[in-house]
């Protein structure tokens, strides 16, 4: 089975080498996917899976030309990057490491739980929590407010938890049913957990909840004129945050 390198990385025996600014990348393509050896270690030869142009081509060589537009179906052994599969193997390379005394050439980067979750009006106004009680965080609404967005901190899952995890979205917070309560009437607000495309929002995975990605928009709909609401948000889940990442660690950078 293949396994990206990048899911390898134990800052150990295995990292980015910062110092290395530039370099030439050399592809060997054979007439079928093949697994070869190189400098020592097995890899693979070049699979076109529609990336041909990227390559630049100086010197006379033999070569196959034309784009091939190849898969993953057509590779000499099965690209594996479940979890469930890629873990033991990472571990097994970093308890190699650890016991053959391979000084730390990455430090693992500070974690915090801290979502800072907040938000900011389309007027930019930032709004901050008055509660939470039972998975749901509580905001006033001011009147005349249109949208919001929904801020907080925000990291990649295969940064905080394990480059074994291919998961390389930036996650804020998962939201669950977010309700308006306004006058005598109570709003659920739901477009958010449809639209595609929707600023500040991953993929829609789940039709009862879904991922900001630390930033996301959400239109509060029709309001009456002149009225303040009270925002109830449902949040599932969420950290944790590259303290470098962070709100905090952010502005303190620019300051």
């Amino acid at each position: 089975k293949f396994v990206p390198a990048r899911m390898l990385v134990n800052g150990r025996s295995i990292f980015y080498d910062t110092s290395i600014t530039s370099y030439d990348y050399y592809h060997i393509e054979t007439a079928d996917h093949s697994v070869i050896m190189a400098d020592g270690m097995l890899t693979e030869s070049y699979l076109d899976t529609g990336n041909r142009r990227a390559f630049r081509q100086n010197n006379a060589v033999v070569s196959i030309p034309l784009s091939r537009d190849l898969s993953w179906d057509d590779a000499a052994a099965p690209l594996t990057v479940s979890r469930e599969a890629v873990e033991p193997i990472y571990r097994q390379i970093e308890g190699r490491a650890k016991e053959q005394n391979c000084p730390v050439q990455t430090a693992p980067q500070p974690l915090t739980y801290d979502s800072d979750l907040h938000l900011v009006t389309d007027t930019g106004a930032v709004l901050h929590q008055i509660r939470e009680h039972n998975g749901r965080v509580m905001f006033m609404i001011p009147a005349g407010v249109k949208s919001v967005r929904i801020v907080s901190n925000a990291s990649r899952p295969c940064d905080v938890v394990g480059p074994f995890v291919d998961d390389r979205r930036t996650l804020g917070v998962l939201v669950g049913d977010v309700k308006l309560y306004e006058g005598n009437a109570t709003t659920t607000l739901t477009a958010y957990l449809h639209q595609a495309d929707l600023s500040g929002w991953n993929n829609v995975e789940d039709s009862t909840m879904r991922w900001t990605d630390g930033s996301a928009h959400l239109d509060l709909g029709r309001r009456p004129l002149g009225s303040i609401a009270l925002m109830a948000l449902q949040i599932h889940a969420g950290g944790p945050y590259l303290l470098a990442d962070t709100a905090f660690e952010k502005s303190a950078l620019h300051a």
